[in-house]
């Protein structure tokens, strides 16, 4: 695996071909990521300190570095030539110094070469500044019958006609009945779609027509259930009104019963306190004659007892 990643560093090397920039030269971006990953080294034990292991070039991918993983082991790679798995602090960072700004040396030369290729095709070609006027209006009156309309196709187009003229202008012909054929099939695919959507249009338009009938008839079905849904609701409240009126006329004659119930214990209630008055009356009376006849009875007792005691006197004499 050290191998083939170590081949593949020699092989960007050699397709990307890039100077390293001096320290003067180095991106921000780059300083700014090898002092977090010196930030990030230094923050490990300290028996591991001046030594890089693929396990910790593997961590600092987790860390959100701008580089991915593979390009960081593709560094370490790169720089274990023995294969032993280790690398010194410094020859690490100064490996992956050196991957940076080659990186960014090497995007730079591509954006470059890029634009520059974007600007020699918006330059205007000296085969179209050197065309006739009749070949111009042969190829305006062509486009005419193509009927379109985007000027950036027609340039297209334009260049391809006056490269065809120059190089193969036995293919111009070829070109124009590709592109007759071309308009044509358009036309028929265009007037294919218009009936698709026509027919689209209708088949809607025929949905619409039978949702909207199957959405009165639902609400038909609906107000007929509400309707006969509310007459046995009036129904069933006007049972249950009769059936609480029958209740309560049950409850008001109970009520009446028990209030004359009431009536009937209150009268006898007030006859028992009246006669229990004149009881209690009589009672009081018993107990005065009882009083009097004790002491009548008393006052005879004490005239028996001096009777006899003048008896005894009598007899003794």
């Amino acid at each position: 695996l050290g191998s083939s990643r170590r081949k593949q560093l020699r092989e960007g090397s050699v397709e990307a071909p890039a100077p390293a920039l001096s320290p003067a030269e180095e991106p921000p971006w780059a300083s700014e990521t090898v002092q977090r990953v010196q930030h990030l080294l230094s923050l490990r034990d300290t028996e591991q300190a001046g030594v890089v292991t693929r396990s910790d070039v593997q961590k600092l991918q987790e860390e959100g570095l701008p580089c991915s993983r593979e390009e960081l082991e593709l560094v370490f790679d790169g720089l274990d030539a023995a294969g032993t798995g280790r690398l010194g602090t410094e020859e690490f960072m100064a490996g992956l110094r050196q991957f940076l700004s080659s990186q960014k040396a090497a995007r730079e030369h591509r954006r470059r070469k890029t634009a520059s290729r974007r600007v020699r095709l918006l330059l205007p070609s000296p085969a179209l500044e050197g065309a006739g006027s009749e070949e111009h209006r042969h190829f305006t009156a062509f486009m005419e019958q193509l009927a379109t309309d985007n000027l950036s196709e027609e340039q297209e187009i334009w260049q391809l006609w006056v490269k065809l003229r120059q190089d193969e202008p036995q293919l111009l012909d070829n070109l124009e009945a590709f592109l007759a054929k071309m308009r044509q099939r358009i036309q028929e695919a265009r007037s294919e779609k218009e009936a698709l959507e026509q027919t689209l249009n209708k088949r809607v338009a025929e949905h619409n027509k039978d949702v909207q009938q199957l959405c009165e008839l639902l609400e038909q079905q609906i107000q007929q259930q509400q309707l006969r849904l509310q007459q046995q609701s009036t129904v069933r409240s006007q049972q249950h009104g009769e059936e609480l009126q029958r209740v309560l006329d049950a409850s008001e004659r109970e009520v009446q019963r028990l209030v004359t119930a009431q009536m009937e214990l209150e009268r006898r209630c007030r006859s028992l306190h009246s006669s229990q008055q004149v009881t209690s009356t009589e009672n009081q009376q018993l107990q005065e004659s009882n009083q009097a006849l004790e002491q009548h009875l008393q006052h005879l007792h004490q005239q028996l007892q001096h009777t006899q005691g003048c008896l005894r006197t009598v007899r003794a004499t």
